[in-house]
């Protein structure tokens, strides 16, 4: 069942709108294609945002993030703080005002204190300069307010707001309708928001509007209302009032300068039937005329039945005007607005946001107190390279065991332990054992490491495994450096809500760095090592191929194939962690030169281990 609703277009302005479209697709298509680059940052970055101009929500929705986060992390809130009268970056302290820094950061700012309040039109220059560890220390966690189109920043986790009143899917670009990019945009969200819902919106409704946004199986649908608090004196002493107390035969001015008061309006003619609106375009800055317009509106009402309601947001911009009437000011009431979510999915959305940040921050924050070193560059020694941990210098270990959330390798000869010191010059961190799909850790388990390796600041992953060789020109003992890889896993690391360290769908056309590649080859070039090159792939496990197997990877493109390396890999770049891989060939799958080396491994290897 399709839902029906009748949504304000201008049709005249349709071929203007085509020319628009054009333009924010060919825009999209470099982003998409990798032409216009995106920055991902080591902090997680929440966006919420939307793709139709204005009402739909964003700041009561952002407010809710805050609420939720700032327990437990240390909170900035990033805006472009529109209509603002500076320039750059600003970071908001007790003194700054709304001209310097746009209305709805100003709300925010007062409303937590607690929490880092910053604007700059440029996000990511605005990020960079909160997480240069100084602008803002203790910084844990970033929300993005309206950012859905600045696609330079790659958030971790987007979140899409639609209001409920003016559907996507009824809607037109700019100019025609107030849409600012495709519908077609709504698939980079990883969770959607269908705000400003009634608050006894059907069942059926809500599958009316499941059918018409048409999520991808991988997001996320939610369904919020908002709720009105109490009012609030904005310049008196006076206690809170009760919406409820309003009398049917109170008078009120309602100043609005937002996208859409319909709401609000309608709220409050459920009190009294005499709501006067006075509506200004969003964000609008007041001048003289509008004040004078303003207190005309106020002397006209009846005096002991009158007050003035006016919005969180627009309070911030009438609280210092210097042109505000000192006869109005005792009257004026700010009405909050907060979200709640339908069917009770609240604690649903809560935990979906802050399980794994909270997991992964916890095992972060436990290895933190016990490195004393600051490494950039990790190692996971699978099978192949096991034995470089006695190239380490100056080491100290931490057994998984007595690490909080850290899997425990139950492959035999895998010890697991996680081992800091040096190689060469170098600051390292090295994963001696790593976690296996087979051995019935979730992909999310198997992963977990390398997100954590991502708090811990690490930059450069080096993976290694044992695999078996299906390229004819391979011979047992190759070192194959991983140029690529297919993954044959039948579960995906990423499946799932969106951890807020990448994109949704993450660009894997250079999964292995071709900078570092490039440097292997060059340092084996002149050290005289024979290497090989060639393809991974990835498969589930724990039984070796059979020969039929071997010789499909091979069609398939593969060099070599083993059980481990591809969800860590995926992880990695999600992260924005550059990885470098490397094959030991232990066995070989080609038909003249099959081997059944890999069925003895556990007793002719020196060592017992797995392939992995």
């Amino acid at each position: 069942m399709k839902l029906e609703r009748k949504i304000k277009i201008y049709h005249g302005l349709l071929p203007l709108a085509c020319l628009y479209r054009l333009g924010v697709s060919i825009r999209n298509w470099m982003f998409d294609r990798g032409i216009l680059h995106s920055q991902s940052f080591p902090l997680p970055v929440i966006c919420v945002g939307n793709i139709s101009v204005g009402g739909t929500g964003k700041t009561p929705h952002t407010e809710y993030l805050i609420r939720l986060l700032q327990n437990e992390f240390q909170v900035a809130v990033l805006s472009r703080g529109y209509k603002r009268k500076s320039k750059g970056f600003v970071l908001a302290t007790p003194e700054t005002d709304a001209d310097q820094i746009g209305d709805e950061p100003y709300q925010m700012a007062h409303k937590f204190p607690d929490i880092y309040v910053a604007v700059d039109r440029d996000r990511c220059h605005g990020i960079n300069q909160l997480t240069d560890g100084h602008t803002a220390p203790g910084i844990k966690v970033i929300v993005l307010d309206d950012a859905f189109q600045h696609r330079y920043v790659k958030a971790g986790l987007t979140i899409l707001l639609i209001d409920y009143n003016r559907p996507i899917h009824l809607d037109r670009m700019l100019p025609a309708g107030r849409l600012r990019e495709p519908e077609s945009g709504k698939k980079r969200a990883d969770i959607i928001i269908v705000s400003k819902c009634p608050a006894q919106m059907s069942e059926a409704e809500q599958q009316a509007l499941r059918y018409d946004i048409a999520p991808l199986p991988c997001q996320q649908l939610y369904f919020t209302t908002l709720a009105y608090g109490k009012l609030q004196p904005l310049f008196s002493e006076e206690p809170e009032k009760k919406l409820e107390e309003i009398r049917n035969d109170d008078h009120i001015l309602l100043v609005t300068g937002i996208a859409s008061p319909a709401a609000i309006i309608s709220k409050l003619s459920a009190y009294t039937q005499f709501v006067t609106p006075s509506t200004f375009p969003d964000h609008h800055d007041f001048d003289a005329t509008d004040m004078k317009r303003i207190e005309d509106a106020f002397r006209k009402l009846p005096e002991g039945k009158r007050f003035i309601i006016t919005t969180e947001k627009d309070a911030a911009r009438l609280i210092a005007h210097p042109l505000l009437s000192e006869t109005m000011k005792p009257y004026i009431y700010v009405l909050p607005v907060e979200v709640e979510f339908l069917n009770k999915e609240e604690h649903l959305f809560n935990q979906n946001i802050i399980d794994m940040l909270e997991k992964i921050q916890e095992t972060a924050a436990f290895l933190k107190a016990r490195m004393h070193t600051h490494p950039e560059t990790a190692i996971i020694l699978g099978t192949g390279l096991g034995s470089l941990v006695h190239e380490i210098t100056d080491k100290y270990e931490i057994n998984y065991s007595e690490i909080p959330n850290f899997p425990v390798s139950t492959v035999e000869g895998h010890s697991g332990k996680l081992i800091f010191g040096k190689l060469g010059n170098k600051d390292i961190m090295a994963m001696q054992g790593r976690f296996h799909f087979y051995e019935g850790y979730s992909m999310k388990e198997v992963t977990f490491p390398v997100r954590v390796m991502r708090e811990l600041g690490i930059k450069t992953l080096f993976v290694s495994n044992a695999a078996g060789g299906t390229n004819p020109n391979f011979e047992i003992g190759d070192l194959m450096i991983i140029t690529d890889h297919i993954n044959f896993f039948p579960e995906h690391p990423l499946r799932g809500k969106n951890i807020e360290y990448g994109p949704r769908f993450p660009d894997m056309s250079e999964a292995y760095s071709k900078e570092l590649i490039a440097k292997a080859l060059e340092i084996a070039e002149e050290k005289g090592i024979k290497v090989q090159q060639g393809v991974y792939i990835g498969t589930q496990g724990p039984t070796f191929e059979t020969p039929s197997e071997y010789k499909m990877f091979h069609i398939l493109g593969a060099d070599a194939v083993g059980m481990s390396t591809v969800p860590e890999v995926i992880v990695a770049n999600h992260c924005g962690i550059k990885v470098f891989g490397v094959s030991v060939i232990t066995d070989l799958g080609v038909e003249g030169k099959m081997s059944k080396y890999h069925t003895k491994r556990y007793r002719r290897l020196p060592m017992k281990h797995s392939r992995a």
